[in-house]
Order: C-alpha cells, then structure tokens, then sequence
C-alpha cells in the first residue's frame, strides 16, 4: 500500500491498518481507508456542506462502538485530496454531526472540498466521507464610503465594485474607534438594500462614531475602510436642512422625475421657512452638493410644496437632486443629502 500523506506514518499489520495520526491541524489528512477490518469506525454517511455565512458541514452519526470522534478536512479542489489540512474536530455525537468551518478562505470563487473522517480510541481512522466541493461566494468590500452629519441627517454612501457576486443587501457598522471592526466594539448600526443612506440621529451621537460597511448575500465581504461624517455647521440664522425622501417617476414612461422631500429637524415646521429650492446635477458621479456648484436650479420662485415635478429627464442620464430650505429673507439652507435618479 502506497499514498502520499505528510507527518503521517503507516504501519503494516496483518490483519489491520492503523495510522499515528496528524498531531496538528497543519499536518496532512489520511485519503485511503486506513481503519481497522475487525474494528476501526465505520466512514460517515450523509455528508453534506453548503455555504451560510461560513460553510456548514453535517452528516449522520455513527453507530458502531468503534468511533469516538471525528475529524474535519479541507483542500483546495483543484491541489487534491492528498493536500487536505485537518480544520477542526468533532465529539461523538448520537444523531447527527454539524461543524461550521467560519474560517475566511483565500478568496471567494475558489473551489474547496471537504470530508470527514470516524477515529476510534486507538487512533484508528476511518476513510474519507464521500467528498463534498464548494464555492465561497464572495464579494469586494465597498469603496468610496463617505458620510455627512446636517443638522442631525446622518448620510452614508459608497460603491460597490462590480468584481465578485452582487450582494443583496449592506450591512453598516459603527464603533467609537477605527478601525470598525469587531474586536473594536463594532456594533450593527443598519441594514441597506442599496449604496446610499439618510438616517435621522441625535446630532452629537452621529458624530462620536466612526462607520464602515459590509456587503452581505449570504457571505460577508471584509469591512470597507472606516470613515467618521463631515459635519456641515449650520450658520447663524440658517434653517435646518430638508430630508430628501425618494425621487419617483410619474408619466407612462418615467418621463417626469417626482422628487420629495421632508422638513427634517425643523418638523413641523421652521416659520421662517417660505418654501423650497429644488437643484439637480446630471452627473454619473455622485455630485458635492455641499457648495450647489454645477447645479441647475429648477424652480423660479419658492417650491411652497414638499414635492416638485421635473419633465426635463432622459432615459440613460443620471441625475442627482437635492433641495434646500429658503427663508423670507432669501437665506437657503445647507442642501439635503442629494438622492439618484435614472432610467434605462
């Protein structure tokens, strides 16, 4: 009998095979049976493996006397069986087996096979369970993550690089130290369903922390980089920023941008406040709205509503709107956190 196998010794018997096994999860894995005719454990049945936030691995306990406990393999799948690395063990268990192997591999989209074996109380191993290959899905960590703070209107933005799986959600995380990372205290702060987010928050407590993002469906991209808002003071006499809520569509072909918005912490109401002014850039990049530079102000007079129609869209063009609050005496607020608009 013949098998490549590092740190691990075969000893020949007569009627039996037996293995020293791997003293560390460093050494290599046993391929062939190696088990005991008479008396090693028996191969587990009913491996399977799929990915679910770390790759969870379950099979069916075994029933003979022999087997003790079991050890959990994994290989890159294209190197082979005979470079498995020993990932974790297990106890004996009555029904059923489960271990979940959390540990972050090279990169997503890389191919890894798993298996386990039965060991028995004399260091007896069994075979390999019947080999189960996976894919991590994986995806980059979002880039380009900026904050604001405006009168208590937190906003978050960032961008998804197009390389890897698209996530279906984002996940932020904020922590009073950088970087935001578990071991920091990071905390889940809000779950997104797109790249870009406005939240009310006490004003001082949106600036304590620092705030990093997470792409999410189901396996989890590295932590972007930690960001900590820009704050926009707001200046004696100016009102409170508006809240952008949504930029719809109406028309039987999107051909109208509805844009809306809130009052934002001067709800219910600044009595100075006489109306609205509506910007919008066309931009494939989200525009700096902080000074309106390149913006086209699309209302005459005051917008005295909290919604306003824009027929001038086209299909393909981005635009970007974001809208003010103007006083009696003409002075604007700082410009809401500006919201994306565009059709195919």
């Amino acid at each position: 009998m013949s098998r490549a196998a590092i740190g691990t010794a075969l000893v020949l018997a007569t009627t039996a095979v037996t293995v020293a096994v791997p003293a560390t999860a460093a050494q290599a894995a046993p391929v062939a049976a190696v088990a005991s005719a008479a008396s090693g454990p028996a191969v587990p049945k009913d491996f399977e493996a799929r990915y679910a936030n770390g790759v969870v691995l379950t099979w069916t306990a075994n029933k003979d006397e022999a087997t003790t406990g079991y050890r959990i393999y994994r290989w890159r799948t294209a190197d082979g069986p005979d470079t498995a690395q020993v990932i974790g063990t297990a106890g004996k268990v009555p029904f059923a087996g489960r271990h979940v192997d959390e540990t972050e591999l090279d990169k997503g989209g890389v191919h890894y096979s798993y298996a386990i074996t039965a060991v028995g109380k004399d260091g007896a191993e069994s075979a390999f369970s019947t080999p189960r290959d996976i894919v991590r899905p994986w995806h980059a960590a979002p880039v380009d993550v900026a904050a604001t703070l405006t009168d208590g209107t937190l906003n978050i933005h960032w961008k998804q690089p197009e390389a890897g799986d698209r996530p279906d959600h984002w996940m932020i995380y904020r922590s009073k130290t950088a970087p935001v990372r578990p071991e920091t205290g990071a905390e889940l702060f809000h779950e997104a369903g797109g790249s870009d987010v406005t939240l009310q928050v006490p004003e001082k407590e949106g600036n304590d922390y620092f705030y990093a993002v997470v792409a999410v469906s189901p396996a989890r991209s590295a932590y972007s980089k930690s960001v900590k808002p820009t704050v926009t003071e707001r200046k004696p006499g100016q009102p409170a920023a508006p809240v952008m809520w949504n930029v719809g569509s109406v028309g039987s072909q999107g051909e109208i941008a509805l844009v809306s918005w809130d009052d934002g912490k001067a709800r219910p109401g600044d009595p100075r406040i006489v109306g609205y002014n509506v910007y919008r850039w066309t931009s494939e990049e989200r525009p700096d709205a902080t000074d309106r530079g390149g913006a086209a102000k699309l209302n005459q007079a005051p917008v005295g509503d909290r919604t306003f129609q824009d027929p001038g869209v086209r299909d393909g063009v981005k635009y970007w709107y974001a809208v003010t609050a103007v006083t009696a005496d003409g002075t604007e607020s700082a410009p809401a956190a500006p919201v994306l608009y565009w059709t195919a």
